[in-house]
């Protein structure tokens, strides 16, 4: 079954796979037709130009298309989800998005900055500062 109408537009996810968005991590899975390979959005290999893309609501749909998964971000595996010191830092960030979290603050909430910054470098490839202002950006 195709779910493509399920998804959102297909600009609006290769956008979020050039940034690695993780607000659409489980949303849909991009297969890349130069590997074969399929990913999450927030995949930290290189990105592939647009026309070798594909876009799927579920990882089952990108191996019924002839996909395997990548070895980087694991997509077949559950447990790859973000660590809940990552979603607890989404969280504070959605909540005042054009706001700012300094280490001060977050030390406030009993978060060590710098595990901070390595787990969200670990699982997303940037820092968590970095996707905090990459969001406020993309808010402006």
């Amino acid at each position: 079954m195709r779910t493509l109408e399920l998804l959102p537009p297909s600009e609006t996810m290769y956008r979020a796979l050039l940034k690695r968005d993780p607000s659409f991590e489980g949303i849909f899975f991009v297969g890349v037709r130069t590997t074969g390979i399929f990913c999450r959005p927030t995949c930290t290999a290189k990105k592939p130009a647009r026309e070798n893309v594909d876009f799927f609501a579920t990882p089952s749909e990108a191996l019924d298309n002839g996909y395997r998964p990548c070895l980087r971000c694991q997509p077949m595996d559950p447990d790859k989800r973000p660590p809940k010191l990552i979603e607890r830092l989404r969280t504070e960030v959605d909540r005042a998005p054009g706001g700012r979290l300094t280490d001060k603050e977050l030390a406030a909430l009993a978060i060590d900055p710098s595990t901070a910054r390595r787990q969200f470098k670990r699982h997303y490839g940037m820092t968590f500062q970095a996707y905090h202002r990459a969001r406020r950006m993309g808010l402006a």
